[in-house]
């Protein structure tokens, strides 16, 4: 029986113990031997063309590479996506998620087809593996067919902080919301109930803090300054002064998303604590009904951390 070279076996080992007819051939495999070893049980046919190595485990990435080596245009989205992304708020799903040009059908078996007409090239990324996989915006907007109002709020706000800025999701909703798109309206409503301070055109609460800060001589503020945490996650406050590790949150009271959020935004300050970062909140109630007084406070604040042996 032939055997594999120890460069295709490097291969096969990084995609998760699948091989392509190609892979094989141009190994030096000829097709007699291709059959022979899926009669003997040495490899498993899983898609035209495409093989499992017996000794490999049928996993949820091998599926997922054998479903991206079948035809060179799916890509994994929905769900799935969520799974190679590790989204929280997601249900687990074993089967791939694939995304299909409408006038193809390279799959039939082992797979959820999802047709589309609108598939970028910024829409999706190829892993070391093998796996095109769905951006993690686009994985957003596809999963929001698949879950509640609910639980796709809380998917938006940790995506949010962890993959995308808001423009971007909104530029994804605006791109893809179309009449009878499946997940478009799921998308809106619960886009829609962000405030207007929370919306790339108008995000005018944390402008005005931010350039109300400036015009009492605050200098240096950086918009969305990455801070990566202890816990390898990285964020981005509204507002930051790196060189004395202060930042500035705006929290909105009234956004039923923040009562899913506030114990997570807790952990974040320990966090930040934790590496020396001192964060401020303040909410859009203080903002509209004590300005001047809010303002007075952070630069109070801000002067006392420029100060404090810990800055």
């Amino acid at each position: 029986m032939a055997k594999f070279s120890s460069d295709l076996s490097a291969v096969i080992a990084q995609r998760h113990g699948i091989v392509t007819t190609d892979q094989l051939t141009a190994d030096g495999w000829r097709r007699d031997d291709i059959r022979r070893s899926v009669s003997a049980g040495g490899i498993v046919r899983v898609h035209v063309g495409v093989y499992r190595v017996a000794t490999s485990p049928d996993t949820f990435e091998s599926r997922c590479v054998a479903a991206s080596a079948a035809d060179p245009s799916v890509v994994i989205t929905g769900p799935a996506a969520a799974r190679l992304w590790e989204f929280r708020h997601v249900f687990s799903v074993e089967q791939p998620i694939v995304l299909i040009e409408h006038d193809r059908s390279p799959i039939r078996k082992g797979v959820v087809i999802r047709r589309t007409n609108v598939l970028d090239a910024t829409d999706w990324v190829e892993r070391p593996d093998g796996i095109r996989v769905a951006s993690p915006v686009r994985s957003w907007f596809d999963c929001a067919r698949d879950l509640d109002d609910e639980r796709f709020e809380r998917l938006t706000e940790w995506v949010l902080d962890h993959h995308a800025s808001v423009p971007t999701i909104w530029a994804m909703a605006r791109r893809m919301s179309t009449r009878g798109r499946p997940g478009s309206a799921r998308v809106t409503r619960v886009l829609s109930q962000r405030e207007p301070w929370q919306k790339p055109a108008g995000s005018g609460l944390e402008l005005k803090v931010l350039k109300s800060l400036e015009a009492r001589g605050v200098t240096g503020i950086v918009r969305q300054h990455p801070i990566r945490l202890p816990n390898g996650i990285v964020i981005h406050p509204d507002g930051a002064l790196p060189d004395i590790r202060w930042a500035v949150e705006i929290d909105h009271v009234e956004w039923h998303g923040g009562r899913f959020d506030a114990q997570r935004d807790k952990g974040r300050d320990r966090q930040l604590r934790r590496i020396r970062w001192q964060v401020d909140r303040v909410t859009d109630q203080e903002i509209r009904e004590r300005f001047a007084a809010t303002i007075d406070e952070l630069v109070e604040l801000i002067d006392l951390r420029r100060h404090s042996p810990a800055a």
